[in-house]
């Protein structure tokens, strides 16, 4: 038996796909969700705690949270995608975390499931209608955890579509 996603110390790793582990009560779980329609890929990841969180599970995941709030309010077109990235860091530097950067806060999507433009410091692209998105800023701290959520955003002429629904928040993601 395994689980495709991330469990416990794993989800440090970003991207790690399965486990043999046993998912026990304390781990953070990255778990992954996504369909594809017509060769077009989305995204959905949510982060999950089992059990009750403590501290620093609470730190972490409302880091990460509102990292991902704030790089969401920055999609809409004529916006660069290193504009994105700089908001979502700066949100995360501000909670005293930078130290667990270790992803970028999103790419593109479409016939591939990571393609460019990528939201990263050096990507100079401006975001267009029509362009689709992840946006998933994260935290990973090896040897303990990882914590990410990763959402499909479509760009619109008048800002953006969230196209995956799926709840957000700590206290509907701890089994």
């Amino acid at each position: 038996m395994g689980f495709r996603g991330q469990v416990g110390r794993g989800s440090a790793i970003p991207h790690a796909v399965y486990s043999k582990g046993k998912i026990r009560r304390g781990d953070v779980l990255v778990s992954e969700a996504g369909v594809e329609v017509g060769g077009y890929t989305s995204e959905l990841e949510r982060t999950v705690i089992v059990g009750k969180p403590g501290s620093k599970v609470v730190r972490y995941f409302t880091a990460m949270l509102e990292a991902q709030d704030a790089a969401l309010h920055e999609f809409r077109p004529g916006v660069s995608c290193s504009k994105v990235d700089d908001v979502a860091r700066q949100s995360i530097e501000a909670s005293g975390l930078a130290e667990a950067i270790r992803h970028h806060t999103g790419h593109g999507i479409g016939l591939d499931g990571h393609e460019p433009p990528w939201l990263d410091p050096g990507d100079r692209t401006i975001m267009r209608q029509g362009m689709v998105f992840s946006c998933e800023p994260g935290l990973y701290v090896p040897g303990y955890a990882g914590f990410r959520h990763s959402d499909t955003i479509e760009i619109t002429g008048k800002g953006m579509d969230l196209i995956t629904h799926y709840p957000r928040g700590l206290e509907e993601l701890t089994i």
